[in-house]
């Protein structure tokens, strides 16, 4: 008796060291178009990305909690049980996101007669100043901000530098500049992770998404990471900046 209940106490021993490691798990995407969709790890916060064939790899143990998200099909939240995790592989389908489509713009009408539809069409060439030899300037133009020591010079003085440095015109320019600077960040990463993922993910109110992703990234790396494309470390951030953050959880 005393036996058998050893051997139940080992097994449940090495079923419990074996279940809590990680090791790399092989998915397939069986949908059509999977190239390009986020896999992530939420327990472990680990990211990877499926190929143009829907085959990702993630390291995963039993138990944790793996979300699949994408523009066109709907957010899919799976427990790696026992089997998947044994087999180390498993297929899945996701279902197509209906609501994400765009609204369709129809222009000229068609006939359903070939050639007369084709000389319908009407091409307009635009021209631009390089057509007609006039150099062109294809960057943004943005306002110099002048430091003030080249403000005064022995020489001269730039008085409309000077003006907008004590009206605190300048420093609001910078600051301006700072919050497009972030919120062209924010909004990449938003693009990159998906609305969905971030709300479901991060048990976010939908009215606070903008908030902790400004909230991100004025108060850690996160920009440079997600530049850098260190996903791990950009769901690592999101992680610990969600327990800051606190509030409301949905």
């Amino acid at each position: 008796m005393q036996k058998k209940y050893l051997g139940i106490i080992l097994f449940l021993i090495i079923y419990n060291v074996v279940s809590g490691q990680r090791k790399e798990i092989r998915g397939r995407i069986l949908n059509e178009d999977a190239e390009g969709i986020h896999i992530i790890n939420k327990t472990a916060n680990l990211f990877t990305i499926a190929d143009k064939n829907g085959i990702f790899f993630i390291n995963a143990a039993i138990g944790d909690i793996l979300v699949l998200s994408s523009v066109q099909y709907d957010l899919k939240v799976i427990t790696l049980d026992q089997k998947k995790y044994i087999q180390g592989k498993f297929n899945i389908s996701l279902k197509e996101n209906l609501t994400e489509l765009e609204d369709v713009i129809v222009g000229m009408q068609l006939s359903g007669d070939l050639n007369k539809d084709v000389k319908s069409v009407i091409i307009e060439k635009s021209i631009s100043p390089e057509d007609v030899g006039i150099p062109e300037y294809h960057g943004v133009q943005e306002e110099k901000i002048v430091p003030i020591y080249k403000a005064i010079t022995p020489t001269r003085i730039d008085i409309e530098a000077m003006y907008k440095h004590f009206s605190g015109y300048y420093k609001t320019l910078k600051a301006t500049r700072k919050m497009d600077k972030e919120n062209k960040s924010l909004e990449a990463i938003k693009s990159f992770y998906g609305k969905r993922f971030l709300l479901a993910t991060y048990s976010l109110p939908k009215d606070k998404l903008h908030e902790f992703l400004l909230f991100c990234v004025e108060t850690s790396t996160i920009e440079s990471e997600f530049k850098n494309s260190n996903h791990n470390n950009v769901l690592q951030i999101f992680s610990s900046k969600r327990k800051e953050f606190g509030g409301e959880r949905e």
